[in-house]
């Protein structure tokens, strides 16, 4: 249950300062686009969209054409495309700088000057939602600025088949067909170009491999200790291979390999009262293939947990402000998806906090 001595919510875990670097690029770096609301009325939500980071070539249906469209029709907020860097050039945290860059950008440029959390004149209540890394990133503004009593607070978050724990192997799911016997158990070829397109995402991503166990990374790490150790021979890998395991066999993909497990702690999330954080409402749209589709699983159930034991939420109240929605295959956002998940956020931004 413990966590390092230093407050994770105020620098990244492993000594690497977040709000210092953020005063030149809140100058340079506003968000790349903002679509206004359609009926716009007083106090409007305002949406964060972050973009999935993935290529734009998938044997799967694309999102809407225009995502901040869809959002913002569907409900009727303003929305933010947040544009973050994420290659070879720009490794993580410069993909977390210029989000928080971005959102003290929306606090200083959006919100009423003299908002406050009184009734009189109360700030629009904010949402952020993003896929696969645009999830990550979404997952970790949503937990470190979910202020209860503080204006532009994170109050919901829409999250889609999320990287919320990069340390972890990206294991897609066998599935069976109409066409396959229940014996023949083969990989979903979508499935095994999303994996790839993963692996090839976290390769390119990280520079040091500390820092995919930093929770500003990789944010299922604020509930819980990682699954495996760092590599202090492998800077391309995620995990660890024993000193005393022989060497990967040619078809062996050293970027997935399996380390072998450690023991798991939990971590109290939010660490301490007097921060004011109040977990947000979280919808999770999983894939039954997807393989990312666990760890979305477990993000929702220690996210539960903590609202359980932190947040006052008993009577199924956990379960409510944390859901869980499965579709069949892949679950990538679609036409579909994004327009449900701009409905979600436009009912649950309205709600008091």
């Amino acid at each position: 249950m413990s966590t390092s001595g230093s407050d994770p919510v105020a620098s990244s875990q492993y000594g690497t300062p977040i709000l210092p670097q953020l005063i030149l690029a809140l100058i340079i770096n506003p968000p790349s686009s903002i679509r206004h609301p359609p009926r716009p009325s007083p106090n409007n939500p305002i949406i964060l969209y972050l973009p999935s980071g993935l290529p734009a070539r998938l044997p799967i249906q694309q999102p809407h054409p225009n995502p901040l469209h869809a959002l913002s029709l569907s409900a009727n907020a303003t929305v933010v495309h947040i544009d973050y860097r994420l290659s070879a050039q720009t490794p993580y945290p410069k993909p977390i700088h210029d989000l928080l860059a971005s959102y003290d950008w929306v606090l200083a440029h959006l919100l009423p000057p003299s908002s406050s959390s009184s009734s009189s004149n109360p700030a629009p209540n904010i949402g952020v939602c993003g896929e696969h890394a645009g999830g990550s990133l979404a997952a970790t503004l949503a937990l470190t600025e979910c202020h209860a009593h503080k204006p532009g607070g994170i109050t919901a978050a829409a999250l889609g088949n999320p990287v919320v724990d990069w340390t972890s192997p990206f294991n897609p799911p066998l599935t069976t067909t109409k066409k396959q016997t229940t014996n023949d158990n083969s990989p979903n070829p979508a499935n095994s170009s999303l994996t790839k397109n993963l692996l090839a995402l976290r390769a390119r991503s990280f520079s040091q491999p500390q820092h995919q166990h930093d929770p500003f990374a990789s944010p299922l790490l604020f509930f819980r200790t990682p699954a495996h150790d760092l590599s202090p021979s492998s800077p391309s890998s995620f995990s660890t291979r024993s000193r005393k395991e022989p060497p990967p066999g040619d078809n062996d993909d050293d970027n997935n390999a399996i380390p072998p497990p450690k023991r798991l702690s939990h971590r109290k999330y939010p660490p301490v009262e007097a921060l004011h954080l109040r977990l947000p409402r979280t919808r999770i749209l999983l894939g039954e293939t997807h393989p990312l589709r666990e760890q979305g699983l477990e993000f929702a159930r220690l996210m539960r947990r903590s609202v359980e034991l932190y947040g006052g939420g008993g009577g199924g109240q956990a379960e409510e402000r944390v859901q869980v929605v499965e579709r069949e295959g892949d679950g990538v956002w679609g036409e579909r998806e994004v327009g449900e998940t701009g409905a979600w956020l436009g009912e649950v931004l309205r709600m008091k906090k």
